[in-house]
């Protein structure tokens, strides 16, 4: 709460509907006296039914964030249509609409006639993000006792009123928000992964594709040796065993295929070429 002279700490201006109509309202309609400290204080002169501020504004400029525990109190002239419609327009586009039947105060002192009436508004505007964010409660003092309660017309051009947040609002407003973010994030990191995955595919797409029929990398600290023009079944010699190695499985390989009845008149040629190759082959490709 924002402090204020002459206002002791830890007050909260919490004005019973009684107090607003027959203190107040009569202190400054009937009796035409300002209102004194500290109640001048809480009790601002301000245009609430005017085209020129959203309650938000109106909110901020006269300490709205900084209180707590209390609600902004005005006194704001009528616009009166005719004797018992009134301009209740707001801002760009927003209204005050009546959100129930209103409401008769008496007095304390038994008086059996009402001294004044309350109004329940809800601010509207569907074309802003505030729309139902604001809730108002109009007082007004009646002259005397009438003869038709039900009258909705005004004996005075001024009322007091209490703006406040419309907390139910307020937290609806603000959990769609947040679901809205997370949905969006949620979105947004899915689309993330899907790149991501689409970006490993590619690398490794393009990391098989093989130079002179083979390849090779580094794993676990060994270098994997792959072949694409290779019969699968030579593949397995290369799978559990280290680079030093590879010389010998290739010389017993081909040694026991040399070996066989159909190739014994060339073995020793045709192996050694064989070897010699292979070997220039896999050494470039090291």
């Amino acid at each position: 709460m924002a402090h204020h002279h002459n206002v002791p700490l830890g007050f909260r201006f919490h004005p019973t509907d009684q107090e607003i109509v027959g203190s107040f309202l009569h202190t400054l309609l009937v009796q035409r006296k300002p209102l004194m400290p500290p109640y001048s204080n809480f009790i601002r002169a301000c245009d609430l039914f005017g085209k020129k501020l959203e309650p938000s504004e109106i909110w901020n400029k006269y300490g709205g964030p900084q209180l707590v525990d209390q609600d902004l109190y005005f006194l704001a002239g009528l616009k009166k249509l005719t004797t018992k419609r009134m301009d209740r327009s707001i801002g760009h586009g927003g209204t005050w609409s009546e959100t129930e039947s209103f409401r008769l105060i008496k007095d304390d002192n038994g008086n059996p006639n009402p001294i004044g009436r309350k109004r329940k508004f809800r601010y509207e505007n569907k074309g802003s993000e505030e729309h139902t964010w604001w809730l108002l409660d109009e007082y007004s003092l009646f002259v005397g006792p009438k003869n038709d309660y039900n009258d909705r017309s005004y004996d005075f051009d001024f009322v007091i009123c209490r703006m406040r947040k419309n907390d139910r609002a307020s937290s609806k407003e603000i959990n769609l928000i947040r679901s809205s973010r997370g949905q969006v994030q949620k979105k947004r990191s899915t689309n993330k992964k899907m790149k991501k995955d689409d970006q490993m595919g590619s690398t490794e797409e393009s990391s098989s594709h093989v130079q002179q029929g083979y390849s090779s990398s580094l794993t676990g600290g060994e270098l994997v040796v792959s072949y694409d023009n290779v019969d699968p079944i030579d593949l397995t010699f290369f799978e559990d065993n280290p680079i030093f190695n590879i010389e010998q499985i290739l010389c017993e390989t081909k040694v026991e295929d040399a070996c066989s009845p159909s190739n014994s008149e060339n073995v020793d040629n045709s192996y050694s070429k064989w070897t010699e190759s292979c070997m220039e082959e896999l050494m470039a490709c090291i």
